[in-house]
């Protein structure tokens, strides 16, 4: 690599093919992708770079799910808490709040089993015998409840929308485009589809280099209101890696009958800045060893076919846990993840037993950001310059943007403001030259998750600042950046 040429993945589309190669030239860039919502142009697969290809498991087979709704992938919910005010019944609305074009309450299991109201005010367990589910009116009915206090129900509930999906749609304004539905690739069934599915999309696609996975298996916990606005995220959340048959499995190595509060956890749904409790963990490392299990039989065959196999660090990432003690095991060659800070940044390059790492820097090239009175190189330098100091103490391998080239080429100036980036990014990679650098002492970040959580610990919703947070998140991203061994 030279200074002015390599480390560098560009987007692109089909009619995009010349203004790429521009690009390509201008950034130096070695390496081109496809993105939710754009296609690899054929008549660019034959240039001196690597292609890659995005690849998703979960979704973008809609006839698949359809015809197997059982398998659509589940999550658990918690309704708002509900005062018994008068005697008599209470019913409790489980979709309020709720999208209904995301999420559709789960009836086909048995619902006495899985779902679970909770007088919240002692926290006992309503016994199912007390309770009743009107269907056509979405609504649970307790019979007797106690007067004044506090009911929830939670309960499991299909992912009809993919969240990611439906986020870029509405991002990006996107006009007939189908919705797509998440399926259980956990799922016996499901799993040996998805399974044949890649062996076929090898041989469909013999020019690619290197499959982007996004991602093995599990969404994190992604739920949006009534209004398609973001009600509740937790980036770590495992709230969407649950289903009858998963939760069965679990139950016959733990030795123990699963409730949905190890979930729900009050309706804080275990979240990093809770206390985890022992049947979360458990479950945690269950899941950990079984979504590695199978994320090694797809990476294999992406070997045994000569391609690269890469994972997005992000949407259906939950359960892989480059950090946890399972991820070495795969095999993967590379993780690739979204850079909105120093911490994210270290984030991704101190993932260990991976060939290479590499950051996707923002802003992606969405119409949210590069719109008439836009202002892009702002975002784009915040992003460099709070990134660079973390890059300094532990690089990324490479970096890259993402997003529809088309609307960047409207901003001349952002072009070659990236152009300089990319060109700094290759001096310092090289100045570093794979050394560690001098550290004064070492620090350590204690949490009740461990290891599991590097540079995790107080992240809500990947780079996104929260007030309940920030101050810890300062200290973090302090350290992603100071002469320490963190």
């Amino acid at each position: 690599m030279s200074e002015k040429y390599g480390r560098v993945t560009v987007p692109t589309d089909v009619d995009m093919i010349e203004e790429t190669k521009e690009i390509v030239k201008r950034w130096g860039a070695d390496a081109l992708r496809d993105c939710d919502g754009t296609s690899m142009p054929d008549e660019l697969k034959s240039m001196p770079v690597k292609i890659y290809s995005t690849y998703y498991t979960t979704r973008k087979d809609n006839p698949w799910a359809e015809a197997n709704p059982d398998e659509v992938q589940q999550m658990y919910l918690m309704t708002e808490f509900y005062t018994a005010m008068e005697a008599g019944e209470l019913r409790i609305p489980v979709m309020k709040h709720l999208y209904d074009q995301q999420l559709k309450p789960n009836t086909i299991d048995d619902i006495k089993r899985w779902w679970e109201v909770v007088e919240r005010t002692t926290g006992e367990v309503v016994a199912p015998e007390e309770w009743s589910y009107d269907e056509a009116a979405r609504e649970v009915i307790v019979a007797q409840p106690e007067r004044y206090h506090d009911y929830t129900v939670s309960f499991l509930a299909f992912i009809i929308w993919d969240p990611v999906h439906m986020y870029n749609f509405i991002t990006n304004s996107w006009e007939n485009v189908e919705h797509q539905i998440t399926f259980d690739v956990r799922q016996p069934k499901t799993q040996q589809h998805v399974i044949d599915r890649l062996k076929n999309w090898m041989v469909e696609n013999p020019d690619t280099d290197v499959v982007r996975f996004t991602t093995f298996f599990h969404q994190f916990t992604l739920v949006f209101n009534e209004y398609a606005k973001e009600k509740f995220v937790d980036w770590f959340g495992y709230s969407a890696s649950v289903s009858p048959y998963i939760l069965e499995q679990f139950e016959k190595e733990a030795g123990y009958r699963f409730r949905p509060e190890y979930i729900i956890d009050q309706g804080y749904h275990n979240n990093t800045n809770r206390v985890p409790s022992k049947e979360f963990k458990d479950f945690q490392k269950f899941q950990q060893r079984e979504v590695a299990k199978l994320m090694k039989v797809l990476v294999d065959i992406c070997h045994e076919n000569g391609r690269e196999a890469t994972m997005f660090l992000g949407d259906h990432w939950i359960g892989t846990e480059p950090f946890g003690e399972y991820f070495k095991e795969v095999g993967l060659d590379a993780v690739v993840g979204s850079v909105g800070n120093g911490t994210t940044l270290r984030l991704i390059s101190d993932i260990p037993g991976v060939k290479y790492t590499e950051g996707r820097f923002l802003p992606y090239f969405f119409p949210d950001v590069f719109h008439e009175g836009g202002d892009p190189i702002r975002e784009a330098k915040v992003n460099w310059v709070t990134a660079r100091r973390a890059i300094l103490r532990k690089p990324i391998d490479r970096i890259g943007y993402g997003g529809y080239l088309k609307l960047a080429l409207q901003f001349p100036d952002f072009i070659q403001y990236i152009e300089e980036i990319c060109d700094e990014f290759r001096l310092l990679y090289e100045n570093v030259g794979g050394q560690t650098p001098y550290n004064h002492f070492t620090v350590g970040v204690l949490n009740s998750w461990g290891k599991l959580r590097s540079w995790g610990t107080h992240m809500v919703a990947h780079a996104i600042d929260y007030k309940q947070t920030y101050s810890y998140a300062g200290v973090l991203e302090g350290l992603s950046g100071m002469p320490f061994d963190v």
